[in-house]
C-alpha cells in the first residue's frame, strides 16, 4: 500500500527531518533578529534577514485547534483521526500542523500536548502530538501510522 511520506531530502526541510529522526524538534531561527521562522523560508518576516541557523527547540506545545477525520482518505490511515494544529512553546506565533493522537472526546483547546516522533518508514520520522499528562481511557501508543510500520525496525 502507499504511504504518504515526506521528502526528507528536500533542502528546505532536510535539517528538519534530520531533527525528527534524533527526537528533536527543530525549526528555522533569524541569526539578526532571533525570531522562528515556521515553515522555512529564504527571508525573514520580521526584519528581512537572509541569514539563519536551525535550532532545535523544547518539543512541547499547546493544542490552538484541531478537526476529526471521519473518511478514509488515505489506505494506511484508518478514521477516524485527528488533525491538529498546536502552537509551540518557543514561540505561540508558529503552529505546526500534525496527527493529535488522543481520544477526540478528550481534546480541549489550550491543552498541553508533546511532540511524539513516529517512525512511517525506514527513513522518515513524523511529528505527531499527544497530551502532555495522561488522559484517563486514553491508551493510543502512537499514531495508526506507527502502529501500522512497527516491524520496520
Amino acid at each position: 500500500m502507499t504511504r504518504p511520506i515526506p521528502d526528507i531530502d528536500d533542502p528546505d526541510f532536510a535539517p528538519f527531518w534530520e531533527g525528527t529522526a534524533q527526537s528533536e524538534l527543530r525549526l528555522v531561527h533569524c541569526a539578526d533578529c532571533d525570531k522562528p521562522r515556521w515553515p522555512p523560508r529564504p527571508i525573514c518576516g520580521w526584519c528581512r534577514s537572509l541569514d539563519f541557523e536551525w535550532r532545535a527547540i523544547s518539543p512541547e506545545g499547546r493544542l490552538y485547534t484541531w478537526t476529526v477525520a471521519e473518511h478514509q482518505t488515505t489506505p494506511d490511515i484508518p478514521a477516524p483521526y485527528v488533525v491538529g494544529i498546536v502552537e509551540v512553546h518557543a514561540d505561540p506565533v508558529v503552529r505546526m500542523l500534525g496527527q493529535v493522537v488522543c481520544d477526540p472526546e478528550h481534546l480541549r483547546i489550550g491543552m498541553q500536548l508533546t511532540a511524539q516522533f513516529d517512525r512511517v518508514s525506514d527513513e522518515a520520522i513524523l511529528v505527531n502530538w499527544t497530551s502532555a499528562t495522561p488522559v484517563p481511557g486514553d491508551n493510543l501508543p502512537s499514531a495508526p501510522y506507527a502502529e501500522a510500520l512497527d516491524g520496520l525496525g
